[in-house]
């Protein structure tokens, strides 16, 4: 890459530096740079012309050929030089955003581990990961990346599956609950039956779709090259008639020929072979800034057929950040130390939002004993040798998002939070409003939490006290929708 981006620059130099000897009447020496950038720049357009001419294809590389021999015909060497530098500056950003796919293919790969720990008997042995077959135990400890796909069978934890699904925020999983390699185990000691070898898992299956949709070209893209195939040759006909038909009718050859020459340089697409490249490499780069990975150009061009977008709430219209706006206490109980003994040492916002005031205000933590995750619903454990149970209740009224701790079957405290939302998130739902694409928001908060928000954003549709696989099985019946043919969960 750094090759080619030296040739742009000395192409462009050359160019540069030519046009200001001719433009000061320095004929020469201003002919003899143009003709170096030509052949600095266009040396591999003229092999595939010559390469298509030899099979009897016709390209835009032969086109470009036969533009830059008409100028140079003309005496234009500058609009010669100019057709093969800009064409050239029009491959080098096509090649930049292939390289660009093969840079994520890369990043993903290095998200499979090579190393497994396995389970054998009361041993642990570690082994290449490709080695390992179905069925097999894994060890997973706190902080370790999980090498391959399986199933929990002793444990529970929160994980991050940011590299994976892109969500921001750690997921519980429990026994029973499947896990993906590449995926990151936050909290606690697992146990995972292996489901997948290391070539079947989702890392894997998620590497070789990007791998496919990198060689899968956009409609527009595709019509260029068939485009291509009928536009050259048509140039080239009518040229050749334009020179001889009118020469032998009305005479004058020299002019008919000109004007031949005329038409095989201005003909020249050069705007509309790079302007299609150029748009879908401007904006599958402007997206990869923003962390968003596009697997094609042809799912760029869909896009624009997206008619509902769904978003999930905390994290992503919000800022993911809660604090505690209040506590309640219905008996005696130290409600805030009581909790953040439950969710010590969780990522999840809940759990940093109480640790963190806990923290503030010198709480020390009480020893927790049978402490068990319940994803989608809360955290029990034994404090002092009393049970107690920490969550939300999506039946409840309140606007806020609140939090309920248990014990005996009772409610014996609430924490409300408050989480502000994006500064940016106004600004899109109405953005995408004037482009009358449908909004939703599904939430596990309470349904006048999600209300809330709604109508703070104007959002079109709000469903909440979703648990996790209540979001899966919404999303899929809106894709089943045949009202909403084209939908973006976010």
């Amino acid at each position: 890459m750094p090759y080619t981006k030296r040739i742009i620059l000395i192409s462009i130099s050359l160019f540069v530096i030519g046009f200001y000897l001719q433009y000061n009447g320095h004929s020469l020496p201003a002919f003899i740079l143009f003709t170096a950038t030509v052949f600095v720049s266009g040396l591999e357009t003229f092999k595939e012309a010559f390469i298509s001419l030899y099979h009897r294809r016709f390209t835009i590389d032969l086109l470009i050929t036969l533009a830059v021999i008409g100028a140079y015909s003309l005496g234009e060497y500058p609009e010669a030089a100019l057709v093969v530098l800009l064409y050239y500056i029009a491959e080098y950003l096509e090649e930049h955003a292939t390289s660009q796919a093969h840079e994520s293919i890369r990043n993903l790969m290095r998200l499979k581990p090579e190393i497994a720990t396995i389970k054998v008997g009361k041993r642990e042995v570690k082994v290449e990961a490709d080695k390992v077959q179905p069925g097999e135990i894994m060890i997973i400890r706190p902080g370790d990346m999980i090498p391959l796909d399986g199933e929990i069978i002793n444990g529970s934890t929160y994980v991050d599956q940011s590299n994976i699904t892109g969500e921001s925020k750690p997921v519980p999983r429990t026994v029973g609950d499947e896990v993906f390699a590449g995926t990151i185990n936050l909290e606690g000691y697992l146990e995972v039956t292996v489901t997948r070898n290391s070539e079947r898992t989702i890392i894997a299956r998620v590497i070789e779709l990007i791998e496919r949709a990198r060689m899968k070209r956009s409609s527009k893209e595709l019509f260029m090259d068939k485009f291509a195939s009928y536009y050259t040759p048509t140039i080239i006909i009518a040229s050749i008639l334009t020179g001889i038909v009118p020469s032998i009718v009305l005479g004058n050859p020299e002019i008919w020929i000109y004007r031949a020459l005329v038409l095989m340089v201005i003909a020249c697409p050069c705007a509309l072979v790079i302007s299609v490249p150029v748009a879908m490499i401007s904006g599958i780069t402007a997206a990869t800034r923003e962390g968003i990975l596009i697997k094609g150009s042809s799912y760029l061009e869909e896009m624009s057929k997206v008619k509902t977008i769904v978003f999930d709430k905390t994290g992503t219209l919000t800022q993911g950040e809660l604090t505690i706006k209040g506590i309640k206490t219905y008996n005696n109980t130290n409600i805030l130390k009581v909790a953040a003994s439950l969710e010590k040492g969780l990522k999840h916002p809940i759990a940093e939002a109480i640790t963190n005031l806990a923290e503030e205000k010198g709480l020390e933590p009480l020893k927790v004993e049978d402490l068990e995750y319940k994803p989608g619903y809360g955290i029990q454990g034994k404090v002092e040798g009393k049970l107690y149970f920490l969550g939300q209740d999506t039946r409840q009224e309140s606007e806020d998002t609140s939090i309920f701790l248990e014990s005996g079957g009772e409610v014996i405290g609430e924490i409300t939070l408050e989480d502000k939302l994006r500064p940016s998130a106004p600004a899109l739902i109405g953005t995408l409003s004037k482009e009358n694409i449908k909004t939703i928001i599904l939430t596990g908060d309470n349904p006048k939490v999600a209300e809330k928000i709604a109508r703070e954003l104007k959002i079109d549709k709000y469903i909440g006290g979703l648990l996790p696989e209540d979001k899966f099985n919404t999303i899929r019946g809106l894709r089943s929708d045949g009202g909403l043919p084209w939908l973006v969960m976010v």
